[in-house]
Protein backbone atom coordinates (compact mmCIF):
# COMPACT_ATOMS: atom_id res chain seq x y z
CA UNK A 1 0.00 0.00 0.00
CA UNK A 2 0.96 3.97 -0.53
CA UNK A 3 -0.38 6.51 0.92
CA UNK A 4 0.35 10.22 0.14
CA UNK A 5 0.10 12.67 2.77
CA UNK A 6 0.03 16.19 1.55
CA UNK A 7 -0.95 19.98 3.63
CA UNK A 8 -2.87 21.64 1.01
CA UNK A 9 -3.48 25.02 0.04
CA UNK A 10 -4.53 25.17 -3.33
CA UNK A 11 -6.37 22.16 -4.22
CA UNK A 12 -7.03 22.41 -7.89
CA UNK A 13 -2.71 22.26 -7.70
CA UNK A 14 -3.28 19.52 -5.71
CA UNK A 15 -5.59 17.59 -7.39
CA UNK A 16 -4.26 17.74 -10.70
CA UNK A 17 -0.31 17.04 -9.93
CA UNK A 18 -1.10 14.57 -6.95
CA UNK A 19 -4.46 13.22 -6.17
CA UNK A 20 -5.70 12.24 -10.11
CA UNK A 21 -2.41 12.16 -11.21
CA UNK A 22 -2.60 9.12 -13.80
CA UNK A 23 0.63 7.63 -11.69
CA UNK A 24 -0.52 7.69 -8.89
CA UNK A 25 -3.56 5.24 -9.29
CA UNK A 26 -4.31 2.67 -6.56
CA UNK A 27 -2.57 4.95 -3.74
CA UNK A 28 -4.67 6.42 -0.39
CA UNK A 29 -4.23 10.39 -0.24
CA UNK A 30 -4.55 12.16 3.11
CA UNK A 31 -4.96 15.91 2.53
CA UNK A 32 -5.31 18.53 5.39
CA UNK A 33 -6.68 21.40 4.52
CA UNK A 34 -4.53 24.86 5.85
CA UNK A 35 -6.24 27.61 3.65
CA UNK A 36 -7.52 29.12 7.11
CA UNK A 37 -5.16 27.59 9.95
CA UNK A 38 -1.83 27.61 8.10
CA UNK A 39 -0.55 25.62 10.58
CA UNK A 40 3.38 24.36 9.71
CA UNK A 41 3.50 21.48 8.14
CA UNK A 42 5.36 19.38 10.38
CA UNK A 43 2.63 19.37 12.70
CA UNK A 44 0.22 18.54 10.51
CA UNK A 45 2.73 15.79 9.68
CA UNK A 46 2.94 14.76 13.11
CA UNK A 47 -0.77 14.83 13.59
CA UNK A 48 -1.26 12.38 10.65
CA UNK A 49 1.60 9.82 12.54
CA UNK A 50 0.05 10.07 15.63
CA UNK A 51 -3.15 9.17 14.46
CA UNK A 52 -2.26 6.12 11.55
CA UNK A 53 -3.19 2.87 12.32
CA UNK A 54 0.09 0.88 12.06
CA UNK A 55 -1.42 -2.76 11.82
CA UNK A 56 -2.02 -1.59 8.00
CA UNK A 57 1.46 -1.28 7.02
CA UNK A 58 1.74 1.22 4.17
CA UNK A 59 5.32 3.50 2.19
CA UNK A 60 4.37 6.83 3.30
CA UNK A 61 4.42 9.22 0.74
CA UNK A 62 4.62 13.13 2.20
CA UNK A 63 5.09 15.72 -0.47
CA UNK A 64 4.12 18.89 -0.90
CA UNK A 65 1.02 19.95 -3.15
CA UNK A 66 2.78 21.06 -6.13
CA UNK A 67 4.87 17.71 -6.55
CA UNK A 68 4.19 15.76 -9.50
CA UNK A 69 5.46 12.43 -9.96
CA UNK A 70 6.76 12.00 -13.68
CA UNK A 71 6.74 8.47 -13.37
CA UNK A 72 4.90 5.39 -11.17
CA UNK A 73 6.76 5.27 -8.09
CA UNK A 74 5.18 1.78 -7.12
CA UNK A 75 7.97 -0.40 -9.04
CA UNK A 76 10.10 1.24 -7.18
CA UNK A 77 9.29 1.01 -4.05
CA UNK A 78 8.17 -2.81 -4.24
CA UNK A 79 11.63 -4.06 -3.75
CA UNK A 80 13.45 -1.30 -1.33
CA UNK A 81 14.41 -1.97 2.05
CA UNK A 82 12.13 -0.63 4.23
CA UNK A 83 14.57 0.16 7.18
CA UNK A 84 15.76 2.95 5.14
CA UNK A 85 14.21 6.77 4.01
CA UNK A 86 13.91 7.37 0.41
CA UNK A 87 13.07 11.05 -1.54
CA UNK A 88 13.48 12.34 -5.06
CA UNK A 89 16.14 15.05 -4.86
CA UNK A 90 18.74 15.49 -1.78
CA UNK A 91 22.50 16.85 -1.45
CA UNK A 92 26.03 15.21 -1.50
CA UNK A 93 29.52 16.85 -1.02
CA UNK A 94 32.50 16.08 -2.34
CA UNK A 95 36.35 16.56 -1.42
CA UNK A 96 38.71 15.91 0.97
CA UNK A 97 37.41 14.74 4.13
CA UNK A 98 34.11 16.17 3.01
CA UNK A 99 35.06 19.78 3.05
CA UNK A 100 34.20 19.88 -1.25
CA UNK A 101 31.18 21.29 -2.67
CA UNK A 102 27.59 20.84 -2.12
CA UNK A 103 25.96 18.56 -4.94
CA UNK A 104 22.12 18.36 -5.26
CA UNK A 105 20.96 15.39 -7.03
CA UNK A 106 18.00 13.19 -8.46
CA UNK A 107 16.14 13.40 -11.40
CA UNK A 108 13.99 16.60 -10.24
CA UNK A 109 12.50 19.35 -12.90
CA UNK A 110 11.01 22.54 -11.95
CA UNK A 111 9.15 25.21 -13.41
CA UNK A 112 7.35 28.33 -11.50
CA UNK A 113 3.98 27.43 -10.03
CA UNK A 114 1.78 29.65 -13.28
CA UNK A 115 3.95 27.21 -15.49
CA UNK A 116 5.25 30.60 -17.14
CA UNK A 117 9.13 29.92 -17.46
CA UNK A 118 10.23 26.59 -19.03
CA UNK A 119 10.49 23.72 -17.38
CA UNK A 120 14.19 22.73 -16.22
CA UNK A 121 16.33 20.52 -14.49
CA UNK A 122 17.41 20.78 -10.97
CA UNK A 123 21.00 19.35 -9.95
CA UNK A 124 23.32 16.11 -11.46
CA UNK A 125 21.06 13.26 -12.79
CA UNK A 126 21.62 9.91 -11.34
CA UNK A 127 20.70 6.25 -12.93
CA UNK A 128 20.60 4.79 -9.58
CA UNK A 129 19.54 4.88 -6.05
CA UNK A 130 22.66 7.10 -4.41
CA UNK A 131 23.13 7.85 -0.89
CA UNK A 132 22.37 11.55 0.49
CA UNK A 133 22.71 13.23 3.68
CA UNK A 134 19.19 14.94 3.19
CA UNK A 135 16.41 15.35 0.97
CA UNK A 136 14.66 18.84 0.16
CA UNK A 137 10.80 19.23 1.61
CA UNK A 138 9.02 18.38 -1.00
CA UNK A 139 9.29 14.52 -0.61
CA UNK A 140 10.02 12.46 1.67
CA UNK A 141 9.40 8.78 1.52
CA UNK A 142 9.43 6.51 4.86
CA UNK A 143 8.02 2.76 5.50
CA UNK A 144 5.37 2.79 8.32
CA UNK A 145 7.02 0.18 9.60
CA UNK A 146 10.27 2.11 10.67
CA UNK A 147 8.40 4.86 11.50
CA UNK A 148 6.71 2.60 14.10
CA UNK A 149 9.84 1.33 15.35
CA UNK A 150 11.81 4.15 16.39
CA UNK A 151 8.62 6.40 16.59
CA UNK A 152 10.33 9.00 14.24
CA UNK A 153 8.42 12.25 14.36
CA UNK A 154 9.27 16.19 12.65
CA UNK A 155 10.60 18.77 14.53
CA UNK A 156 7.60 21.37 15.25
CA UNK A 157 10.17 24.18 15.74
CA UNK A 158 11.55 23.82 12.65
CA UNK A 159 7.47 25.56 10.96
CA UNK A 160 7.99 25.42 6.87
CA UNK A 161 11.69 24.95 7.09
CA UNK A 162 13.87 21.97 7.08
CA UNK A 163 11.48 19.50 8.98
CA UNK A 164 12.39 17.09 6.36
CA UNK A 165 16.60 17.60 6.18
CA UNK A 166 16.11 17.49 10.20
CA UNK A 167 14.32 14.34 10.13
CA UNK A 168 16.95 12.81 8.30
CA UNK A 169 19.56 14.39 9.80
CA UNK A 170 17.84 12.94 13.26
CA UNK A 171 17.21 9.62 12.02
CA UNK A 172 20.74 9.07 11.43
CA UNK A 173 22.69 10.26 14.32
CA UNK A 174 20.00 8.75 16.81
CA UNK A 175 19.48 5.22 15.19
CA UNK A 176 21.96 4.91 12.58
CA UNK A 177 18.67 5.28 9.24
CA UNK A 178 20.22 6.12 6.18
CA UNK A 179 18.91 8.30 3.19
CA UNK A 180 18.78 7.29 -0.49
CA UNK A 181 17.82 9.49 -3.68
CA UNK A 182 15.45 7.08 -6.01
CA UNK A 183 16.11 7.87 -10.20
CA UNK A 184 12.41 8.96 -10.13
CA UNK A 185 11.23 11.67 -12.41
CA UNK A 186 9.47 14.18 -11.08
CA UNK A 187 8.44 17.72 -11.81
CA UNK A 188 8.30 20.68 -8.46
CA UNK A 189 5.82 23.09 -9.81
CA UNK A 190 7.49 26.25 -7.02
CA UNK A 191 11.63 27.89 -7.64
CA UNK A 192 11.85 28.47 -4.24
CA UNK A 193 14.76 29.48 -3.33
CA UNK A 194 16.82 30.27 0.12
CA UNK A 195 14.88 32.51 2.41
CA UNK A 196 15.69 35.17 5.49
CA UNK A 197 12.87 32.51 7.41
CA UNK A 198 15.57 29.54 6.45
CA UNK A 199 18.55 30.96 7.82
CA UNK A 200 16.97 31.92 11.11
CA UNK A 201 16.57 28.10 11.77
CA UNK A 202 20.00 27.67 11.47
CA UNK A 203 21.15 28.83 15.11
CA UNK A 204 18.33 25.73 16.42
CA UNK A 205 19.78 23.34 14.23
CA UNK A 206 23.73 24.28 15.63
CA UNK A 207 22.26 23.41 19.00
CA UNK A 208 20.39 20.37 18.28
CA UNK A 209 23.61 18.51 16.20
CA UNK A 210 26.46 19.84 18.46
CA UNK A 211 29.01 16.96 16.76
CA UNK A 212 26.99 16.93 13.28
CA UNK A 213 27.27 18.85 10.29
CA UNK A 214 24.53 18.25 7.37
CA UNK A 215 24.21 19.36 4.00
CA UNK A 216 21.01 20.29 2.63
CA UNK A 217 19.75 21.26 -1.62
CA UNK A 218 20.12 24.83 0.05
CA UNK A 219 22.71 25.44 2.90
CA UNK A 220 24.96 23.62 5.60
CA UNK A 221 23.38 23.01 8.81
CA UNK A 222 24.44 21.77 12.34
CA UNK A 223 28.10 22.27 13.65
CA UNK A 224 30.93 21.83 11.37
CA UNK A 225 33.53 20.30 13.26
CA UNK A 226 37.03 20.85 11.46
CA UNK A 227 38.81 18.34 14.41
CA UNK A 228 36.70 15.76 13.39
CA UNK A 229 36.79 15.77 10.05
CA UNK A 230 40.55 16.43 9.90
CA UNK A 231 41.27 12.98 12.04
CA UNK A 232 38.58 11.33 9.44
CA UNK A 233 40.41 12.36 6.55
CA UNK A 234 44.22 11.10 8.56
CA UNK A 235 42.31 8.11 9.38
CA UNK A 236 41.41 7.82 5.96
CA UNK A 237 44.52 7.65 4.43
CA UNK A 238 46.73 5.95 7.41
CA UNK A 239 44.73 3.31 8.27
CA UNK A 240 45.75 1.10 5.14
CA UNK A 241 49.39 2.12 5.74
CA UNK A 242 48.96 0.90 9.57
CA UNK A 243 47.07 -2.40 8.20
CA UNK A 244 50.44 -3.06 5.85
CA UNK A 245 52.97 -2.51 8.72
CA UNK A 246 50.89 -4.48 11.02
CA UNK A 247 51.08 -7.13 8.25
CA UNK A 248 54.47 -7.45 7.50
CA UNK A 249 55.70 -7.05 11.07
CA UNK A 250 53.31 -10.48 11.80
CA UNK A 251 55.78 -12.18 9.25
Amino acid sequence: MITYISVVRDFTMYDRLVMHNPLNQGCQFISYDNRIENLPIPVRYNAFLDSYDYNKESWLIFCHEDYEFLEPIAPYLESLDKTNLYGQVGAIRYGFAGFGMQTIIGNLFCIDREETLPIKPLGRRIQRMTRTETFDCCCLIVHSSLVKKFNLRFDEKLLFDFYVEDFCATAFVSHGIKSYVLPIKACHHSTSEATERLFRHLPYLKEKFPKHCFVSTLVYFGTFTWKKRLQDAIMKFARPLLNRILARMRH
